[in-house]
């Protein structure tokens, strides 16, 4: 099979659209990691008071305040549907572990993204010396 520009170029166009598909996950997680770290600033807060009003944040910097009798417990979503009621360490160790899982999974994204940046960087100058052999 000939090396063909046009070839190459589709290829890149192909990696371009993986790039883009790789930061919109990237944004993704960043946002729930951003989430999951007011969380847990929240439960520190928490922790400070033992009863008393509070502001609880419901997100868009949008806050209800609230009056709460006891804060020595809350619940935590475990997912499909499943809430477990935890004392504020244990919800912030649940939190870490999460954030440390999103966080290495940003890693990957970030190392997959530039690895094919490589790609299209190495096909981008096949795409240059092709055009150059032919003009000579």
């Amino acid at each position: 099979m000939e090396e063909s520009p046009d070839t190459y170029l589709a290829m890149i166009e192909m990696y371009r659209e993986q790039m883009e598909n790789i930061e919109m996950q990237s944004t993704y997680v960043r946002a729930i990691i951003d989430d999951y770290v007011k969380a847990k600033l929240t439960i520190e807060n928490l922790e400070k008071r033992e009863k008393g009003e509070i502001l609880i944040p419901i997100g868009g910097g949008v806050f209800v305040p609230a009056k709460c009798e006891d804060v020595s417990k809350v619940l935590v979503s475990e997912g499909a549907d499943i809430v477990i009621k935890k004392d504020l360490k244990d919800a912030k160790e649940s939190l870490d572990r999460n954030i440390s899982a999103l966080q290495e999974n940003l890693k990957q994204l970030n190392e997959m993204y530039q690895k094919i940046q490589g790609r299209i960087e190495e096909l981008s100058e096949k795409v240059r010396e092709l055009v150059e052999e032919r003009k000579g």
